[in-house]
């Protein structure tokens, strides 16, 4: 053999040897995708005896699985894990239901029933005399069109259930016992468009997934009291099939599961962009509904009375589920109270300011702004008592005055002709207006009054620019009322709410992305002090914007309140500001059908005794989302014994 021939022999060998290597690295990874293309067999079928099915859930009662199906003929069957019948509902229509779990061995569910034309809901327990499972009527409501999809939420310890027509009509309720039966307590339309399938409510991170075929899956908030932020969860391209749908959520591993065409597919709740976490073909099948029980897939055909077992390797609970931690619950009070709508719609409300009557505190008034049409001023109980259509009043404070006419003197910015109309308000309570004095400020925006001695000042700040300080100069009778200004202070970006401690002199105003700033408002004038930051925006204590501000007066037990809008809440800090003491947020008030308050703008606080309902005290704040029905915005009264006793105030 020569050199050549041996050196050609050499390298044959070698490159078969390779080959044969690459072939034995790569051989599992094909078998592995040949099993991925194989449809899945199932290894077990559950026959049922004339169900008619389109939905399934597991549940466990007394320590014993169980699964609950929707039925065409007799409403809602509840199935051993062979097959045998527990119990059915007597006769109805069902297609859909909503299910959660209120506690251990008790199951709330709602259903629509197509015969009845009505949303039902029903208690899934266990008999204490029989130990058996049983269902009970708790409580109906008739629905103008058939119902697609439903599915519970908890918020705030309450349940809330969304219900999607099937024109794309979604309502949010709050569902809850009263006296002998439950109520549906309606808390806002939602609009999707028709050929809604299904949803679930991810209640750990607070959104609401609704599957709408052909278009994809859409997350967004599941509370009412924040903006929706709808996007997209899953898109088409993703889902691969035009028909899809049968959301079920696995809260333990944190993965969505769903329907398309032949396929079971997984999702990451955490993560929806990495991809499907599982899909899967099942042989001969079309499942419309999938769920996962002791580690196996459980999938039913439409209108069935088989249920299809698959052992098949699940993905495992997602990473992030290890290191998920809920964001941290911010205290809630309920409201007491509230106004009336405004009368414009939009962001129309703004900011309140309470005038307390030194005679007879329960006759006391609110007065609001409606920033696109004038001055509203409601009593206690919320009425409205009398409009003042001046232009578009953005912000109002008052204080009282020695006057021969009024007793206070209530100033805003108007931002129609920009300046600051000026309101009277007698002994008896009756408010006049004063009429406009012009500024030379492009926009009026913030404002606050305050007392220095005898002179009555206001500080105002302009939209985009500085705030002035202004003296108000008392006319004869309710005419000649002046506005001289005293003094200019500069910021870096748009201030609105502000406040002053007029016993401290000290102005406290809000840099809506910055925090809140104080300022000594007498070393200021001599050129010897400037503003600083006591507050900083931390999206925790404050998060953006910093809006309405007020300071609850009560010797050793005075407070500045702060509107931390991004958060929807409300920080309680020292009189000083400097002590950071609590914050809450306002909450749905069941009893007296009042939603709670977000996004707000500006508040006013008063410690005055207000009579039985507010006897420590008074907390008003506009409400940038007004539910239970959806209406114009309005302004939300606060109790302040509730909030005092919430934050364990001393």
């Amino acid at each position: 053999m020569t050199c050549t021939t041996l050196l050609k022999s050499t390298v044959a060998l070698a490159l078969a040897l390779a080959l044969a290597g690459l072939l034995t690295a790569c051989g599992p990874r094909m078998d592995e995708s040949r099993a991925e293309s194989v449809p899945l067999q199932p290894n077990q079928r559950i026959t049922l005896s004339e169900v008619v099915s389109s939905q399934l859930a597991p549940v466990n009662l007394a320590d014993t699985d169980y699964l609950l199906l929707a039925s065409e003929k007799r409403g809602l069957v509840l199935a051993d894990m062979d097959g045998g019948e527990k119990l059915a509902l007597d006769g109805g229509t069902v297609e859909r239901f909503a299910l959660q779990q209120l506690e251990e061995n008790r199951w709330l569910v709602a259903v629509y029933d197509e015969d009845r034309g009505e949303l039902q809901l029903r208690l899934l327990d266990v008999d204490p005399d029989s130990g058996e499972p049983q269902i009970r009527y708790l409580s109906a409501m008739a629905t103008d069109a058939p119902q697609a999809a439903m599915c519970f939420s908890r918020q705030a310890g309450r349940t809330h259930l969304f219900a999607i027509d099937e024109n794309g009509l979604g309502h949010e309720y709050v569902v809850h016992p009263r006296e002998d039966a439950w109520q549906f307590t309606g808390i806002r339309p939602l609009y999707f468009g028709e050929q809604v399938s299904s949803c679930v409510v991810d209640d750990r991170h607070g959104k609401l997934l609704v599957a709408q075929p052909p278009l994809g899956i859409w997350r967004l908030n599941a509370d009412a009291e924040m903006d929706e932020d709808r996007e997209v969860f899953a898109a088409p391209a993703e889902l691969a099939e035009e028909d899809f749908g049968g959301l079920w959520l696995d809260e333990a591993s944190g993965n969505l599961w769903l329907t398309a065409g032949q396929k079971v597919l997984a999702f990451n709740l955490n993560n929806p962009a990495e991809g499907t976490r599982f899909s899967r073909q099942l042989a001969e099948l079309e499942p419309v509904s999938a769920v996962i029980q002791r580690g196996q897939l459980l999938a039913l055909e439409e209108e069935s009375d088989v249920v299809q077992r698959f052992q098949v390797a699940l993905p495992e609970p997602a990473a992030e589920m290890q290191a998920f931690r809920a964001p941290v619950e911010i205290p809630r009070v309920a409201a007491s109270g509230q106004t009336v709508p405004v009368k414009s719609g939009g962001d129309a409300a703004d900011d309140p300011a309470i005038w307390v009557n030194p005679v007879n505190p329960s006759a006391s008034l609110i007065l609001g702004t409606d920033k696109k049409s004038g001055l509203n001023v409601y009593d206690l109980n919320g009425a409205l008592v009398e409009q003042f259509p001046v232009g578009r009043l953005n912000n109002v404070d008052l204080r009282p005055i020695q006057h021969g006419s009024f007793v206070a003197i209530a100033a805003a910015t108007n931002r129609t002709d920009p300046g600051v109309s000026l309101f009277g308000i007698t002994a008896s309570g009756k408010v006049d207006y004063l009429g406009l004095r012009n500024l030379d400020m492009e926009d009026p925006y913030g404002l606050c009054v305050y007392r220095k001695g005898a002179d009555l000042m206001a500080w105002v700040s302009d939209k985009d620019s500085d705030l002035q300080l202004l003296q108000i100069m008392p006319g004869d009778g309710d005419i000649d009322w002046q506005l001289e200004q005293r003094a200019t202070l500069a910021v870096e970006s748009q201030v609105e709410g502000c406040v002053v401690d007029d016993e401290k002199q000290k102005l406290f105003f809000g840099e809506e992305d910055v925090g809140i700033w104080r300022l000594d408002i007498a070393g200021f004038l001599n050129g010897e002090a400037q503003p600083q930051l006591i507050a900083p925006v931390d999206g925790i204590r404050l998060a953006a914007d910093v809006e309405g501000m007020g300071l609850y007066h009560k010797g050793e037990r005075s407070y500045l309140v702060v509107s931390s809008q991004g958060n929807n809440s409300y920080a309680l800090f020292s009189r000083s500001g400097s002590e950071f003491i609590g914050h809450f947020k306002v909450d749905i008030n069941l009893d007296r059908n009042i939603d709670g308050s977000s996004e707000t703008d500006g508040l006013e606080v008063s410690s005055a005794a207000f009579g039985d309902q507010y006897p420590d005290g008074l907390l008003v704040v506009q409400d940038g989302r007004n539910r239970m029905p959806s209406q114009r915005q309005n302004f939300k009264l606060v109790s302040w014994s509730d909030i005092a006793t919430t934050l364990e105030l001393k």
